[in-house]
């Protein structure tokens, strides 16, 4: 047994074990993205990243995504990257994108032109699923300037798009793996509305109140959608402690204290526990992530270990 995220959300998952119903098996990492069964798929904040038989390679996106989120993007992209996998195809799904930031679309275009050369004579073909509006624009115009060395097709049939890229056979069963992914329970989305509210430290019995509801209660609801208080209160802390490395230089205590961790030392437990890194590692990637050109390493913290 092991913490997943799904969702957004942190839960308890059985190493191995096969989704119920479902032809897609959730794996924790990219590390594991490969091997028996045949169909997998890695699951972040705001995008899913899927392969079928390794011959055709998938990304779903949603919502708002930051430049966390972009940076783990990239870090799918690179799997593509691999010599092996030449000639797969390739589908981007941007229908449920929201919207674009303009410091994470600068970091992923940046990145994709950097390494176009690479990943790109891989792919035998590439097509972009979207709906129209500014947000799809964006990720299209991306990819018109990025002039790839593969052909890239822009699609808002999404029975043309799975045909495009040789994957009619997997269209079922990868819209109903997004529809189970973004289906994010009711009790889930209040609680977390709830968590962005109110003040970083505050109590259980403090949360339960402003849903107008009981601890009990909410702890039952909340186990009913496969989670926890604990959980979500843990990927609330994580994620507002990656959001502070990234733009601001707080030391280890400080930032503890701004996201609700009893202690600098249980929030480099919780990093350790789900991103196997400590928070100045953290940093210090992510930096360097956002500037691969820069020639020197950023200044860190005193206290962040």
């Amino acid at each position: 047994m092991e913490w997943r995220e799904r969702d957004g959300r942190l839960y308890v998952h059985d190493v191995g074990r096969r989704e119920s119903n479902e032809a897609f098996t959730l794996v924790p990492s990219l590390q594991e993205f490969f091997g028996p069964p045949a169909r997998r798929y890695v699951l972040r904040r705001s995008f899913a990243y899927w392969q079928a038989e390794r011959r055709v390679f998938g990304m779903m996106m949603w919502g708002r995504p930051e430049e966390a989120d972009v940076l783990e993007m990239v870090e799918a992209y690179e799997v593509g990257a691999n010599p092996l996998f030449r000639g797969h195809t390739s589908l981007v799904d941007v229908r449920d994108l929201e919207s674009v930031d303009l410091m994470s679309f600068e970091t992923m275009l940046a990145h994709l032109k950097q390494r176009r050369d690479a990943w790109s004579p891989n792919v035998g073909k590439q097509v972009v699923l979207h709906r129209g509006g500014f947000a799809h624009a964006a990720v299209v115009g991306m990819f018109q300037f990025l002039k790839p060395a593969h052909p890239v097709e822009f699609c808002e049939d999404p029975g043309a798009a799975f045909e495009a890229v040789d994957a009619v056979d997997v269209r079922d069963e990868v819209e109903a793996l997004k529809a189970r992914l973004l289906g994010l329970p009711e009790p889930v989305r209040r609680l977390r509305a709830a968590l962005d509210a109110l003040p970083p430290d505050v109590a259980p019995a403090a949360i339960a109140k402003h849903l107008g509801t009981s601890i009990r209660s909410l702890q039952r609801r909340l186990t009913e959608c496969g989670t926890s208080l604990r959980a979500e209160k843990q990927l609330h802390i994580l994620r507002s402690a990656e959001r502070l490395l990234e733009t601001t230089e707080l030391d280890l205590d400080a930032l503890a204290a701004r996201v609700g961790a009893s202690s600098g030392s249980h929030l480099v437990t919780l990093f350790r526990q789900h991103h196997k890194t400590t928070p100045g590692a953290f940093r210090i990637a992510r930096h360097r992530a956002q500037r691969p050109h820069a020639g020197e390493e950023p200044a860190k913290s005193k206290s962040l270990r």
